[in-house]
């Protein structure tokens, strides 16, 4: 600016030659602009150029500057290479990963992610396919056309009251007054020869009043290996007739079910109990008999009350050796029973 208002004859002064020996270093420190130039004193600044690597010379020359560890860094002021697209690019990277692992996902057949709240449900409208039934399980069919129900038939009029089978089990209900009749015709018989009696129970029912108890024979033929169910129904007091001569291992079977069931047997050699005492009042597989314990005569006679002088006395003979058998525990059975204590949990 002072060259251009300075007439041409006259001489530059001291303060022009200061405005003149502004360098692109000071230019870039009052203007905060980096230098595009070169400065007289021989450093080297970065040309305008494309190449950034590449350097000028006070001289005009350029050279090539070694390059740092990693490349060189952008250029000042590039914005194609700023922070927002550095942040671009990492976005990009975990999106691609997350797309991966949603792939390698649903390749493993993975479930799909549970839908977000508020999202419309996938397939909503959709009619729900019908509810597939269960497959009902075997009935019994009627066995009146088996051989060996015809055979008792044929053999024995009115014996055979019905027949049924279920699942290959041959069950045949039989009259009540000629139990012990059919047993021997079974046994002794050459075309039926079930001559093993491998079980004889019974079952209570007490909905059905004409005949609430049933007796039931498992027979088995050990030569032909075939098995058949005979059942008889009847009342307590009436009872059955005994087939101990039949079958003598049906003599403990039915002192059983004469014990726990309270049915009798006709013509029994021995009809006594077999698993309680003789005087115990009840028979607990009878559905009315009670679970838990009950009070009667046998357990007043037979449970009497443990006094502190009674246990002292027997600690006593235990720590002497006098009493082996008898123990504290037994003798507070009653007085465990009668506190309303459980011995054994029970199914609730």
């Amino acid at each position: 600016m002072a060259d251009e208002t300075r007439p041409p004859d006259e001489a530059p002064t001291d303060k022009d030659s200061k405005e003149d020996k502004t360098t692109p270093e000071r230019e870039a420190a009052l203007t905060g602009k980096a230098p595009s130039g070169s400065s007289k004193s021989g450093t080297t600044v970065p040309a305008s150029s494309s190449d950034p690597s590449k350097t000028e010379t006070a001289g005009g020359q350029q050279s090539t500057a070694p390059q740092p560890p990693g490349g060189a860094s952008p250029p000042v002021g590039d914005p194609t290479k700023g922070p927002s697209q550095a942040d671009a690019e990492k976005a990009a990277r975990i999106a691609e990963a997350r797309a991966k692992a949603a792939a390698a996902k649903q390749a493993a057949g993975a479930k799909p992610s549970p839908p977000q709240p508020g999202a419309a449900p996938a397939g909503a409208g959709a009619p729900k396919a019908p509810v597939k039934k269960k497959e009902e399980g075997p009935k019994p069919v009627d066995a009146s056309n088996h051989s060996l129900v015809k055979h008792l038939r044929q053999k024995l009029d009115g014996a055979v009251i019905e027949a049924t089978e279920f699942v290959g089990q041959l069950s045949i209900q039989i009259e009540r007054s000629r139990i012990a009749e059919v047993c021997d015709l079974l046994k002794s018989d050459p075309e039926t020869p079930f001559d093993y009696l491998s079980d004889l129970t019974a079952v209570h029912f007490p909905e059905r009043l004409d005949a609430p108890f049933e007796v039931v024979y498992n027979l088995y033929s050990i030569p032909a290996n075939e098995r058949v169910r005979l059942k008889v129904r009847t009342m307590a007091e009436d009872g059955v007739e005994t087939v101990s001569g039949v079958w003598p291992a049906a003599n403990w079977m039915e002192r059983e079910v004469y014990d726990l069931f309270g049915i009798t047997f006709k013509n029994h050699p021995d009809l006594r109990r077999l698993l309680l005492p003789p005087d115990w009042e009840g028979h607990p597989l009878r559905k009315e008999y009670p679970l838990e314990f009950i009070e009667n005569q046998w357990t007043a006679r037979h449970l009497p009350e443990f006094t502190d002088v009674q246990r002292e006395q027997l600690e006593q003979r235990r720590n002497y050796g006098l009493e082996e058998l008898s123990m504290i525990e037994e003798r507070r059975v009653r007085e465990i029973f009668r506190a309303g204590k459980e011995i054994l949990s029970k199914d609730k």
